[in-house]
């Protein structure tokens, strides 16, 4: 046999030819780069079972080494959450309530005005209040009950107005008409709040602050009983 240069490899004792010197080198390199490609195959390839128990074990890991996400508070848990109402146009609110007082026996004498947006409902003290006092009498329950219901179908923002005519009231149980007209105010939210009204309302007492602002043309007996009343205002924005 002949070499790469030509000169005869010779035969062992047997009379086999040797094989060449390159030809062990290049085997000696081929088994080399096959042992080193199966060593980076097995190393870029990750079995499947493995994979999902090394992922496991991460997630496991990470819900228990985040304090701050496990006690963060959850919404639906720990609020009650409550229906936020629109409010309603002051045009479309004046049909209703007065759509609501028309047949009712207690409340057919209240006012309704549209002022500079604001509807202002009047309700006369005598049909709603034991005479000088602040309590609801047991004929205007109904009465308030049912505009609660009515009210609860907006959201607009109330402001419960209590008033009274310029004649001092009685000393022993109310000490002046600031008083007793804030008490009525009182009387008058609290109860609709206690039969379902869910929004927010906000009291006042103007004693006979604003009884100049009545008709002076009618006679007195009639602008002191005006005078009387409580006043729901709604306003065109939305309450809290």
């Amino acid at each position: 046999m002949i070499d790469l240069k030509g000169h005869d490899q010779g035969k062992d004792n047997n009379g086999v030819e040797k094989a060449p010197a390159w030809l062990l080198s290049f085997a000696d390199v081929s088994a080399l780069l096959l042992a080193f490609f199966v060593m980076l195959f097995s190393m870029s390839t990750l079995k499947t079972e493995e994979y999902e128990k090394i992922i496991s074990k991460i997630t496991v890991k990470e819900k228990q080494e985040d304090p701050v996400r496990d006690l963060a508070p959850i919404a639906s848990e720990t609020i009650q959450m409550a229906a936020v109402l629109p409010a309603e146009a002051p045009e479309y609110l004046e049909r209703i309530l007065a759509e609501a007082i028309e047949s009712d026996p207690v409340l057919e004498n209240a006012q309704i005005t549209l002022l500079n947006g604001r509807i202002i409902m009047s309700l006369p003290a005598e049909e709603l209040f034991l005479p000088g006092s602040a309590i609801i009498s047991s004929r205007a329950t109904a009465a308030l009950f049912n505009l609660s219901g009515v009210m609860s179908q907006f959201g607009n923002q109330v402001v419960v107005a209590g008033h009274t005519d310029p004649t001092p009231t009685r000393a022993d149980i109310y000490p002046s008409n600031w008083e007793l007209s804030l008490a009525r105010a009182l009387s008058v939210a609290s109860y609709l709040k206690d039969v379902g009204y869910q929004q927010d309302l906000t009291i006042m007492g103007h004693a006979d602050g604003q009884y100049e602002y009545l008709n002076k043309a009618i006679p007195e007996a009639r602008r002191k009983k005006l005078a009387r009343r409580v006043d729901l205002v709604i306003y065109p924005e939305a309450g809290s």
